[in-house]
């Protein structure tokens, strides 16, 4: 049941000058909403209450940039560097090690800036609270700050006037990684189109070639105007009492506040007479081809945020056209030719809505044809109208999701803020984001009144609505050269303008920058409120799993309460297979969720998995022993979620994609690879570091060997070799995902593993899993790893970034071995001591670190959107000699215990908790392993970590070769860097 507070239940009542304004119960997610007004400042506070333990509060306010100068991002990071009470170096990451944090952040997004933390520990919660607070209403806001973590001039050699200019600063680094992606580049192009008359035109992240251009008093003005209690948003969630929120932000804030204005709202913008077309380009690899590279954009801008019901029925109709391959508007674009990939977009965040489509891996000359396609293929659906079963399909869809608790990447509250906090700040009803089954309701009420209700909003925002804009989108492979170039050009033409004095002041500002940066170090962050290692709880994290044999199956269940939700896991231990056939597993676990089966083709298939579940998929995992990681047990899972009601469809679903998924459709199999291929290729930049990593570690044993078979550089070329030749291919490609199919699908002894109630589970059990127990299964031959593993050497990939994304993987030792838990807690410190320093507030990197794993056996170190590579691998070097130096204290090694232990009890959402205690299963990690190595982690000596990395990172660090994604140019000045310090150079090839 939902958490009330003892004094607040009847709107109009007071609590010490807060008065409760609106209370509204969502018997959906348990929980009930109060809004507050405090009523001397004008602040509004907004509290989530439930039986969630993981508490969390969010400061947001509304930011309105008016250029594309970064000056609401620039702000965020440099609000976190230092406040009035806390006036040391980087509060927010120190106290990320001085807490039991679940997590900790701050986001900038287009019309608004949020400050959320969450912990499960009371103390702790308030420690973080105090800490933000101070930060966003007391910041420093230093000059030297606003350099570091926003843009300045200095020369390549901070202290020779001869060597070039640069323009360095986190974020301004940041933003160079994210416009190199071109779905970054082409949703900023999309925005400024849409909106060009207000905020939302700018990019609020900030445009590289704006960034240099916002000053510092800028910066100061734009806090001055947004950052007021008044005008502040506090948002809490969990199952803490409200009253003491509100004791607390009285007597740390608002109690010392003067009464401001409120902001006045959003402007809408004006509408178009006429649609607007633009094309532009953006930069891909000189040595890529740029055949049906082209990206092609269609948006428009509907209601008003306001406008709940009409914003709820655009978000159905998006899953009505283009939520599957057999949506009608997705499926005729695919099955056009016209496009390999095609995705939907409609933002419910903004104060009026855009709704658009992205297609990818199209030929430009085409964009007429797409554009009179989609027309022609709405005009065709509202004509006909939309049955009332793809309706109540899209519905489920939507309730399912709006149902689900979340929280394995964020917390639940975080998301749930998301969805009504930023409505709020709109002016609207929060509970409207967080309403399921009454909107639902209303809304079915609405299209029976009027059956043509859906195919009315196709008309009036798809076609007869002139605000419009399409978008092409081209590859220039010239053109991250040229705007390198261009960065050059404009600043060899500032440095020719500077005087001597003025030369001499950017070198006298690189010198102050580093003392300042060197005496933050010195500051004594003692002042800064702690958690001790009395607070972590003593005993390791444990989800209860019973085991039983039903039918054919071995089926594990966690009991727990998952708000109406099944999980539900199909497991089979994988055969013995060729390395040459793991490209087709993964491409196997890609195609079987979109193909049909049970007599089913695939749209029916699809139409049958939107409106009965929550999603089904494929995928691997690798079940590395915890004893000894060149040991491990691969099996392939079949996974699928969905509503209590909807479980007599669930289970036969998944029976029967085991066993008569429909491999046959060699058209379908092209629709499905083009795509998935086009997602790779779009997304490389994105997951540059994942693929340096897994390359790096692909030398050192046999499970790193097959995690970059399945997931790594070498399946990106597989996969990109039969798109290109897939006429001649398919038909094999097709045979052997049958053999595939053969060899991996119903084999002997099966798991299936369950998420839900107890009272679920025994009707479940009652029904016989609706069939799925009697599964008919083959024996097999079990895996062996007999893979040949090839050193790694040194080497930079080629890709359209001008920042670089770096891994360094050695091998170390195994998860029970006696030196692993010294090997995490050494990860942490290289982390606090050297890597955050050096790499992100002196290299401008945007980020880097170390991490231990000693599940895989494996330490990597790692950077991204980084504009240094030789310093980055020194900062590597330095971290591991800092430690062996013993240049940390107690205090710091209990920071990393802190750090460690957070993540071994971050909060895992309940349908995500049968996996992973299924995992420890499957690795032998026993509940004795996890707690003997807790206790180890917590009883750790600065003696033990030293000896630690002494025998074992210091012995072995020389064992991984690094690999570099990143530009050509940056690649070739790397080399040029290496070798002038008397390093190896890198091996350099494209992508």
């Amino acid at each position: 049941m939902a958490t009330h507070s003892p004094h607040l239940r009847t709107v109009g009542q007071t609590y010490n000058q807060f008065k409760l304004v609106k209370s509204t119960e969502v018997p959906e997610l348990q929980c009930t909403i109060r809004e507050l007004i405090h009523e001397p400042s004008g602040a509004k506070i907004m509290h989530i209450g439930n039986d969630d333990p993981e508490n969390l509060f969010c400061l947001t306010f509304q930011t309105l940039p008016h250029n594309s100068k970064g000056v609401a991002h620039i702000l965020e990071h440099t609000v976190l560097c230092g406040s009035e009470k806390y006036p040391v170096k980087d509060p927010f990451f120190a106290m990320n090690r001085r807490s039991l944090n679940t997590f900790m952040n701050a986001l900038t997004g287009a019309d608004f800036t949020c400050y959320p933390a969450s912990s499960q520990v009371h103390k702790d919660f308030y420690n973080l609270l105090e800490v933000y607070l101070d930060a966003v209403f007391h910041p420093l806001l230093d000059r030297f700050s606003f350099l570091q973590e926003g843009h300045r001039l200095e020369f390549t050699n901070p202290l020779d006037p001869e060597s070039p200019l640069e323009w360095k600063g986190i974020v301004y680094n940041e933003m160079k990684g994210a416009l190199s992606s071109a779905s970054s580049r082409l949703s900023e192009a999309m925005n400024q189109s849409l909106f060009p008359d207000v905020t939302y035109g700018f990019n609020s992240g900030g445009d590289p070639s704006d960034i240099p251009h916002l000053t510092y008093e800028e910066l100061k003005q734009f806090y001055e105007t947004y950052y007021h209690p008044s005008r502040c948003l506090f948002f809490f969630y969990g199952n803490l009492p409200l009253e003491p929120h509100l004791d607390f932000i009285a007597k740390h804030t608002l109690n010392h506040t003067i009464k401001f204005p409120n902001l006045p709202p959003i402007p809408h913008q004006k509408r178009f007479k006429t649609p607007v077309k633009r094309e532009i380009s953006y930069p891909i690899a000189p040595e890529e081809d740029i055949q049906e590279k082209s990206m092609v954009a269609l948006g428009w801008l509907t209601c008003s945020i306001l406008e709940q019901e009409e914003t709820l029925a655009l978000s159905i109709l998006e899953i009505i056209l283009m939520d599957t391959d057999a949506s009608p508007l997705k499926m005729a674009l695919l099955q056009s030719g016209l496009c390999k990939q095609a995705q939907s977009f409609v933002d419910v965040e903004l104060n009026e809505i855009p709704w658009g489509i992205v297609l990818k891996g199209c030929d430009a000359e085409n964009s007429d044809a797409i554009e009179k396609l989609i027309k022609e293929t709405l005009s065709f659906i509202a004509s006909t109208g939309i049955p009332l079963e793809m309706i109540e399909n899209a519905i489920h869809q939507l309730e399912f999701h709006r149902s689900e608790i979340t929280g394995d990447h964020a917390p639940f509250g975080l998301a749930l803020f998301m969805r009504s906090g930023l409505l709020k700040q709109h002016g609207a009803d929060p509970a409207e984001g967080l309403m399921i089954h009454s909107l639902f309701d209303r809304l079915r009420k609405i299209n029976l009144a009027n059956p043509n209700y859906f195919n009315d909003l196709i008309r009036k925002y798809l076609l007869d609505n002139p605000h419009c804009v399409r978008i092409v989108m081209k590859p220039d492979p010239l053109l991250g050269a040229k705007e390198l170039q261009d960065e050059r050009d404009l600043l060899a033409k500032l440095k020719s303008s500077l005087t001597p004095k003025e030369c001499q002041n950017l070198v006298d500002q690189a010198i102050q920058l580093s003392e300042f940066q060197k005496k933050q170090e010195e500051e004594d962050i003692e002042v800064l409120p702690k958690v001790a290692l009395t607070d972590i709880p003593a005993a390791a994290r444990d989800y209860t799993l019973t085991e039983e044999k039903v039918g054919n199956l071995t089926v594990f269940h966690h009991a727990v309460f998952t708000n109406e939700i099944v999980y539900a896991d199909l497991i089979f231990d994988l055969p013995k297979l060729k390395e040459e056939d793991l490209v087709y597993l993964r491409l196997y676990t890609i195609v079987l969720p979109q193909i049909g089966c049970g007599g089913r083709t695939y749209q029916e298939n699809l139409e049958y998995i939107q409106g009965n579940t929550g999603g089904i998929g494929a995928g691997i995992s690798l079940n590395i022993n915890a004893v000894d990681h060149r040991k491990f047990s691969p099996a392939l899972h079949l996974r699928g979620k969905a509503l209590h009601r909807k479980v007599g469809k669930l289970f036969p679903l998944l029976h029967e994609t085991a066993d008569s998924a429909e491999l046959n459709d060699l058209k379908r199999l092209r629709e499905i690879l083009f795509k998935h291929y086009t997602g790779l290729e779009t997304r490389l930049t994105q997951t540059a570091l994942k693929y340096a990593i897994n390359l790096s570690a692909s030398g050192l044993n046999v499970a790193s060997k097959i995690a970059d078979d399945l997931y790594g550089l070498s399946y990106f070329w597989k996969v990109r070799d039969i798109v290109a030749d897939f006429d001649r291919q398919g038909p094999f490609i097709l045979s052997k995902l049958q053999e595939i199919q053969d060899k991996v699908m119903c084999l002997d002894k099966p798991h299936l593993v369950l998420s839900c109630d107890n009272p679920m589970y025994n009707q479940l059990k009652s029904h016989g899993f609706y069939g799925l127990k009697d599964i008919v299964t083959s024996s097999f031959t079990p895996w062996k790893e007999d893979f040949n593993v090839l050193p790694v050497i040194p080497q930079g990939r080629i890709i359209a970034s001008p920042v670089a994304f770096i891994g360094k993987v050695f091998p170390t030792v195994s998860y029970t071995h006696p030196d692993a838990p010294a090997l995490n807690i050494a990860s942490f410190l290289f982390d606090n001591l050297t890597l955050h320093a050096k790499i992100r507030e002196q290299g401008g990197a945007y980020g880097g670190g170390a991490v231990s794993n000693p599940l895989s056996g494996n330490f990597y170190f790692y950077s991204y959107r980084d504009p240094n590579v030789l310093s980055t691998f020194k900062a590597f070097e330095d971290a591991v000699d800092n430690v062996i130096q013993g240049n940390f204290d107690d205090s710091d090694l209990e920071e990393a215990k802190l750090e460690m232990i957070q993540g071994l009890d971050a909060p895992i959402s309940p349908g995500s908790r049968v996996e992973v205690a299924y995992s420890w299963i499957r690795e032998g990690r026993t509940y004795e392993m996890r707690q003997a190595f807790r206790d180890k982690l917590l009883a750790m000596t600065r003696k033990e970590v030293i000896g630690a990395v002494e025998r074992i990172i210091a012995k072995n660090m020389h064992k991984g070769s690094p690999v570099v994604f990143a530009g050509r140019e940056l690649l070739e000045k790397a080399n040029r860097d290496l070798l002038n310090s008397g390093r190896d150079s890198l091996l350099i090839e494209g992508v």
